[in-house]
């Protein structure tokens, strides 16, 4: 064989090898962004996997129950359950509360322990452990409240009043979570101050109307909601309001800030973790992912494939959920509290909003603190910080 026999097989090899490897590329670009993509409806725009998401996962173990105290077996991932603070405990029949940890040995946490509702735990009960520390509704506070219905867009959405002698009422807008229980916990403070509340729900809420698309809009559409609720207050005689957003609420009191001619009627905002760009929550979220069967980390490229994909899919606008693009266009002062071991939403997001608007927002991050945990790990501290900013802004 020739010199050049030899080269024009090599060559051709090599356009074959070449080919190969353009389809192998683009099958698992394609079949991969599809895949993933459908992981983002799945676990954040899905409503109805979201409501059914509000399920228990037990994954927690009960080894022994004294005396005003909890024994549970640290997992091999601990989360929370060895984090000084206080945190919810449920297991099928009853939920508690989680307090100061006495002694951490031999793979179990002791922990001061409540009973709040239901049956006591035994030892071998399957649990959970919460950052929503209380549920229900405010009784579970003691706080006094009104079942009262919002009237919406998409139809009447329940809501629970708490009665105050101000002028000035504060909205509290939940999390992905999708439930108001997220907000009982600063009813305590916020009424404390004289402050009249309302504690919303909004659409694809197990309670409330569910969006014509069946899909979470992270702002986009949610915020017609929390611009009913304010019409709501006004009509009940608040001069202005106070929006307490968390999570993917807080994203949404963004886009309320940013969409509504209602805005002129905020007086401030307080936010935890807010959701402040949706592309950068689900890239924080996908850099946890494995691909199926390999086990190796999701390269970036893939991410940014099945977030294109989801946009034709499911009709999502990245841009449109970048609430810090437009952060110069805020003229409402924010308390911004998120937790330092945030795995959830980027604590970047919110550091990035507090150097934009240094003249208008208050950042405090909270060590130790998971998503939604800022309360839970020093409830004191975060109870300063919220009265300080509400003295700050307005009276009641």
């Amino acid at each position: 064989m020739s010199g050049d026999q030899r080269w024009r097989r090599a060559r051709r090899l090599l356009v074959w090898v070449g080919a190969c490897i353009a389809v192998l590329v683009l099958v698992f670009y394609v079949g991969g962004g599809w895949y993933f993509s459908g992981l983002i409806d799945d676990r954040a725009l899905d409503g109805q996997a979201r409501r059914e998401a509000l399920g228990p996962a037990y994954d927690l173990e009960v080894v022994a129950v004294g005396d005003g105290t909890l024994t549970l077996r640290v997992p091999e991932d601990p989360g929370s359950v060895t984090k000084q603070g206080v945190f919810g405990l449920r297991w099928s029949d009853g939920y508690g509360r989680l307090g100061t940890i006495r002694e951490v040995t031999g793979g179990r946490v002791e922990r001061e322990f409540e009973l709040l509702e239901g049956l006591p735990p035994r030892r071998g009960t399957a649990a959970q452990l919460l950052s929503r520390v209380f549920q229900g509704d405010p009784s579970a506070v003691g706080v006094p409240f009104e079942d009262v219905q919002v009237d919406g867009d998409l139809g009447e959405y329940p809501a629970w009043y708490i009665p105050g002698g101000g002028k000035t009422w504060v909205v509290v807008v939940h999390g992905n979570s999708m439930t108001r229980e997220d907000g009982i916990r600063i009813l305590p403070t916020l009424a404390g101050e004289g402050y009249p509340v309302l504690v919303i729900s909004y659409r694809n809420d197990p309670e409330a109307p569910e969006d014509p698309s069946g899909k979470l809009r992270y702002g986009a559409t949610e915020w017609r909601d929390v611009e009913a609720a304010i019409w709501y207050a006004r009509g009940e005689g608040a001069r202005d309001v106070i929006l307490f957003g968390y999570s993917m609420g807080g994203g949404i009191v963004a886009s309320l800030l940013e969409r509504s001619p209602m805005a002129d009627d905020v007086r401030g905002a307080i936010l935890e973790a807010p959701m402040l760009d949706f592309g950068r929550t689900v890239d924080l979220n996908a850099s946890g992912e494995e691909l199926p069967m390999i086990g190796l980390p999701l390269p970036s490229s893939l991410t940014a494939v099945a977030k294109w994909m989801a946009s034709l899919r499911y009709g999502i606008d990245w841009d449109e959920l970048d609430y810090l693009a437009t952060a110069d266009e805020l003229d409402v002062p924010i308390l911004l509290i998120h937790g330092q071991e945030d795995e959830d939403v980027p604590i970047q997001t919110s550091e990035e909003l507090a150097e934009a608007r240094p003249d208008l927002v208050t950042f405090v991050p909270v060590p130790e603190a998971a998503h939604m945990e800022a309360w839970n790990v020093d409830p004191q501290a975060y109870e300063r910080a919220v009265v300080s900013f509400l003295t700050a802004v307005g009276d009641a």
